[in-house]
């Protein structure tokens, strides 16, 4: 459906995405992340064709968003992460407008206009000023109005920004229900969302791709499912060669300081290891003191701190 070729965007000497490639498959959710200035909304602006790549290219259904960029952007809707509302106009009239403008045929404006008023959940606000909103329901009617000529993709950048965690929940529920029947690309630095919403996830940071696959993909990918936090009182660097060189071990690490003599260290076990008895009895034969234990999952925070730190 979209194909993202050796992608290179430079503004000046600053270069901003350096030679990234991947594809997203036709109904899938792709979660886009990263943090500030890694790339996501130039990367979005050029699917979209507000912006012109440096160099490399993008297709939709074969078709490159430079070239053949009107029929590119007829098949997608764009929220781009300021919503762009006419604070003066009714929510009615501004969705008609947008299918105004949309070519859709006069005779179907109004059903679809209802349609998507119904989807977006708009109904109780539908005769009120933009400007009379609230967050959550200016983010529904961006929304509304990115899907109101029905395309086969949608490009949403941040589409949570700013909301309360009721209305991250309904926002977040209305992409999955969307979902079912478009292909979503969508940014967010809440990566529970990720995790609850996405069939995918691509990890950019400073203008290159650092992690991709499915949430779970990301976690195995990052040391299993499951990470044992462990506070050891003894010599750091004995404790860590002592940890490092234990069976079903993929990866330790110093986490935290105490004291001189106490840190804290994560180890994370092969999947499906159960390491904490062994664990245990490795660090009291050398005399040193356990004092503080426990397992905790590994979540995509985890797995985006260790990729863009």
């Amino acid at each position: 459906m979209i194909k993202i070729n050796n992608l290179t965007k430079k503004f000046g000497s600053t270069v901003v995405l350096n030679d990234i490639s991947l594809s997203v498959k036709r109904g899938e959710i792709l979660g886009f992340l990263g943090p500030n200035g890694a790339g996501k909304t130039t990367t979005m602006k050029i699917i979209t064709s507000f912006w012109r790549p440096t160099k490399g290219s993008v297709t939709i259904d074969g078709m490159d968003v430079v070239n053949d960029s009107l029929k590119t952007r007829a098949k997608i809707g764009y929220l781009p992460e300021t919503v762009p509302l006419y604070d003066d106009m009714r929510v009615y009239e501004y969705l008609k407008f947008i299918a105004q403008v949309r070519g859709i045929e006069k005779n179907e404006i109004s059903k679809r206009v209802k349609d998507i008023v119904r989807a977006c959940g708009l109904s109780k606000v539908l005769l009120k000023p933009i400007e009379e909103l609230s967050k959550g329901f200016r983010q529904r009617v961006g929304l509304a109005q990115a899907i109101v000529h029905e395309p086969d993709i949608l490009i949403l950048d941040e589409p949570t920004t700013g909301l309360d965690p009721n209305q991250i929940v309904e926002i977040r529920d209305l992409i999955k229900k969307i979902g079912k029947e478009k292909t979503i690309i969508f940014s967010t630095h809440i990566l529970s969302e990720v995790s609850a919403t996405c069939d995918r996830a691509v990890i950019i940071n400073n203008g290159k791709i650092v992690g991709e696959g499915s949430p779970d993909e990301l976690m195995r990918k990052a040391g299993g499912k499951e990470i044992i936090y462990v506070k050891i009182k003894g010599p750091k660097d004995e404790i860590m060669d002592k940890l490092r060189g234990m069976d079903n071990v993929i990866k330790a690490e110093v986490k935290d300081k105490e004291s001189d003599n106490v840190y804290g260290y994560e180890i994370a076990p092969k999947e499906g290891v159960d390491l904490r008895e062994n664990l245990s009895m490795a660090v009291m034969s050398q005399g040193w003191s356990i004092l503080e234990f426990n397992k905790k999952s590994v979540s995509l925070e985890d797995v985006f701190r260790e990729l863009t730190k």
